[in-house]
């Protein structure tokens, strides 16, 4: 029994076993499937005043969805946040403007190319959690036709944003697999065509700029390299 001066203390909770590491050097590749979507520029139609009727160019007039993969390297963070760089490339098909493909001898080649520096949260980064991603960088778009044209789509400011939705499954202490939805919008502030070593503006004068977008549907597997914690 206890005497009076007895005081019962339970048992310390056991400590929690965790399958992600604290910290570590995270890498891997992403596969999937990418849509772009929006307007390139708006084009000038002047009316019988001398004003601009403008007419929307799509992005889908010079190119259509295709497969992607990407690249990413960056530092897991508390176990549950993960600072990275990333690289996307997508190879893109013909676009829906068939009459401008056919003046430029048809499509050869399209693709487009987007580097960010990006945040990912996962909600249970030990077994399966609901993923947050955000991130933000620069994207080009080339788009090389049978009669040597090259269209050129930059940009002076990374300003594009890509937000991510999905989830984190972690299948052991060192990989994990990342179903993902990503959604992304930017603008193109130049949009060149070079041909024989000339390069002209395809925007005229009186031309506005426009905003894009695209939509991936991906997937993910990333190695947690020299981790700890």
């Amino acid at each position: 029994g206890y005497g009076p001066e007895s005081v019962y203390e339970p048992p310390p909770p056991p400590k929690p076993r965790h399958v992600a590491p604290k910290y570590s050097f995270w890498l891997g590749p992403r596969v999937g499937w990418f849509v772009p979507f929006g307007s390139v520029f708006y084009r000038c139609a002047p009316n019988s005043f001398g004003e601009c009727n403008y007419n929307a160019v799509d992005w889908n007039d010079y190119a259509s969805s295709g497969p992607m993969f990407e690249i990413d390297a960056g530092a897991r963070l508390g176990r549950n946040y993960t600072l990275f760089l990333l690289w996307e490339h997508a190879a893109l098909g013909a676009g829906d403007d068939e009459s401008y493909e056919k003046d430029q001898g048809g499509l050869a080649s399209a693709s487009t190319d987007y580097f960010g520096l990006g945040l990912r949260v996962s909600s249970d980064p030990n077994k399966i959690g609901f993923l947050t991603e955000i991130n933000l960088g620069a994207r080009r778009f080339r788009a090389k036709y049978e009669n040597g044209t090259e269209l050129q789509f930059t940009q002076d400011v990374p300003l594009e944003l890509r937000l991510g939705l999905g989830a984190d499954i972690r299948l052991s202490p060192l990989f994990s697999l990342s179903p993902l939805i990503t959604l992304g919008i930017g603008r193109f502030d130049t949009i060149e065509r070079v041909q024989d070593g000339d390069t002209q503006d395809e925007m005229a004068d009186d031309d506005e700029l426009a905003s894009h977008g695209w939509l991936t549907f991906q997937v993910g597997g990333h190695f947690d390299v020299a981790g700890g914690g």
